[in-house]
């Protein structure tokens, strides 16, 4: 299954050169080195390389850039996320192509590689056994299970903690946490505590679990916590803590837990919770939005950082490590840009950064701190200039209720007063961020600016603005995108008469009713990917076999009959005016192909125009380079038909 494989770096990957006019096709590029991290020594980085379609692991000399080694996957199999487990090991993830799906999945498999490529090995998954026959590695059993790392455990040469949960086709399983050894594949010892699933383990400084969350059937949280290493398991009362909960590391003295949590106030904050129970001290939140993520140290086992986005992203400061102190250098040289430490050697003298932008795609660099020395390694797409790419910029309205909206415009290159589309995200508990939109960059590009809405009932602005739109998918949540679409024309960012909305997933939802509610606004819809029945939720798709999935539907969407055939496009259709691109993949599970011909079978029953766009080998959304790219050609040929420039 897993065989040696040795190039030489090939010119793409290392490329800083950029194209001199950025093309669709280019946008639509998958990045060509999609993962870099450096061993504990410094001396070796890992990297998850695009090649012929696959992506394989290729290892190379930190100093002179040299190919040392790296491991490829054989027939329909890639590398997926990787991990130094020492500096000689590199444990991945396996993904899996299959002849009816674009899209790679994971099936849980974890296989490890030595740095020069050999001693490759499926060490966890239901065919971990199969290729150990006939060697000196002793024989195991496969594990119909799935796994995912805890703890890499740098102390322990040969072990790694992870989580394994049996599979199950509704994610109904508990799960365990167990030692499994990276060269052999042989399971130790076991910690089985999480009571539901969905499990989350946190280890302390120690590499010791000392905490686990987990999903009960009704979408709320489990919380069990280990408050020393010598007392017994106990349960944490939910009065302990919100909705909203995330565990993100244990404190310095292995007493605590530093969680995002929404407890007793509206937007998710920093908390520090003890592990023998009681009340959580409270250490900081925004007034206007969530925090949106945290950066661990190198070990993950510790935060530095606490990452904000109201409007631009910014970051607070949070320890003395020495990733705070790089952090904060990095972030002064690359002002303006998002930064992320990818991973660093243990000694702090070497760290991989990846910094993008709004007109930048992103590029790792390397940063010597002893020599004081910042090098460009890769460029994630070397394809794209951004001096073709378009300048993203906050933008806040008041809605059809005074509610305070908030979203990013685009601004078409090269247009004074260019035809707007509104780019609807899905979700609708996701949000946009700012940062670089390969669809936001190809319209921009080819002469429409673009207006993107984070409506309520997105994430990210607290809990009572997402729940707001709980219930409300078909009225308030449109009527904020309503409102932004005339707040940009009433600004003169737009012209009436000139605009087009488009999405995907609840976003390609959004669209078709947006525009039955106001059929004089909008002169064209896309919509891919999208739900258009909402009857259908509750019987067809992936949401709805979930353990959760009830849960979630009738918290975001309830059961009365009523409301979900007026909330759902396919009965409102007679009211469009616009022409409208289905696009949709015929392997979609999250929103399944029967939406699309519903839609289609309503448009014909009522004779609008429409157009229709489908990959049969596609699922959620279009994964494949040259599906995204012949979609996007077909968008702009419609909005040309549809809008004047």
């Amino acid at each position: 299954m897993l065989k040696r494989y040795w190039i030489i770096l090939f010119a793409l990957a290392m490329s800083s050169q950029l194209s001199n006019a950025t093309t669709i096709d280019d946008l639509t590029r998958s990045p060509t080195i999609a993962q870099v991290k450096i061993s504990p020594s410094g001396k070796y980085l890992a990297l998850r390389v695009l090649k012929k379609d696959r992506h394989i692991l290729l290892v190379l000399e930190t100093e002179s850039k040299k190919t040392v080694g790296g491991m490829a996957l054989s027939g329909v199999q890639e590398v997926g996320r990787l991990f130094w487990a020492n500096d000689e090991r590199i444990v991945f993830q396996i993904y899996e192509v299959t002849n009816s799906q674009e899209r790679p999945k994971s099936y849980g498999e974890l296989a490890a590689a030595n740095f020069d490529g050999s001693r490759g090995e499926v060490i966890f998954g239901f065919r971990a056994s199969d290729q150990r026959a006939g060697t000196h590695i002793r024989k195991k059993e496969g594990e119909r299970a799935w796994a995912n790392i805890i703890d890499v455990l740098p102390e322990d040469k040969n072990n790694i903690l992870i989580s394994s949960t049996p599979m199950s086709r509704n994610l109904n399983k508990s799960s365990t946490a167990q030692l499994l050894n990276i060269y052999t594949g042989i399971d130790g010892r076991r910690v089985k505590v999480s009571r539901f699933p969905s499990a989350k383990f946190l280890t302390d400084h120690t590499g010791k679990v000392r905490m686990v969350q987990s999903l009960k059937k009704d979408n709320t949280f489990d919380l069990q916590s280990l408050p020393d290493v010598t007392s017994e398991w106990i349960n944490l009362p939910d009065h302990n803590f919100g909705k909203g909960l995330s565990l993100v590391a244990v404190s310095d003295d292995n007493e605590s837990v530093f969680v995002l949590d929404d407890s007793n106030r509206d937007k998710s904050g920093l908390y520090k919770m003890p592990l023998a129970g009681g009340k959580s001290e409270h250490i900081y939140t925004h007034d206007r939005v969530d925090i949106t993520g945290f950066s661990l140290t190198t070990d993950e086992r510790g935060v530095y950082a606490l990452r904000l986005d109201n409007g631009y992203p910014s970051y607070l400061l949070f320890s003395k490590t020495s990733e705070a102190k790089v952090f904060k250098e990095l972030l002064s040289i690359f002002e303006g840009n998002r930064v992320t430490i990818t991973s660093g050697s243990l000694d702090g003298n070497f760290w991989i950064v990846y910094v993008r932008s709004d007109i930048d795609p992103g590029a790792f660099y390397v940063f010597d701190r002893a020599k004081n020395e910042l090098k460009l390694l890769f460029r994630s797409n070397p394809s794209v200039d951004s001096n073709d790419m378009a300048v993203m910029e906050p933008v806040e309205f008041e809605s059809f209720d005074g509610q305070a909206v908030s979203g990013y415009f685009t601004k078409a290159t090269g247009e004074d007063l260019a035809p707007m589309v509104v780019l609807v995200h899905g979700g609708p508990r996701l949000r946009d961020y700012w940062g670089f939109d390969p669809a936001a960059q190809a319209l921009a590009m080819n002469g429409y600016s673009v207006l993107q809405i984070n409506y309520r009932g997105s994430e990210g602005y607290g809990n009572a603005f997402m729940v707001a739109g709980d219930h409300h998918w078909g009225d308030d949540i449109q009527k904020d995108i309503i409102a932004g679409t005339r707040w940009a024309i009433n600004n003169k960012m737009a012209v009436k008469g000139n605009v087009c909305i488009m999405g995907s997933s609840f976003g390609a939802y959004s669209s078709v009713q947006s525009a039955i509610l106001a059929p004089d606004l909008y002169q064209c819809v896309i919509a891919n990917a999208g739900i258009y029945d909402l009857s259908l939720m509750y019987t067809k798709g992936d949401i709805e076999n979930f353990y959760f999935g009830d849960a979630y539907l009738e918290e975001s969407i309830g059961r009365d009959s009523e409301e979900l055939a007026r909330f759902s496009p396919v009965n409102g259709v007679s009211k469009l005016k616009a022409t409208v691109f289905i696009a949709h993949g015929k392997k979609d599970e999250r929103a399944p192909y029967i939406h699309a011909k519903r839609l289609r079978k309503a448009m014909d029953k009522n004779k609008k125009k429409y157009q229709w766009f489908v990959k049969s080998k596609e699922g959620h959304g279009f994964y494949k380079d040259e599906n995204q790219a012949e979609y996007l050609h077909a968008v702009m040929t419609f909005l040309e038909e549809h809008l004047e420039k």
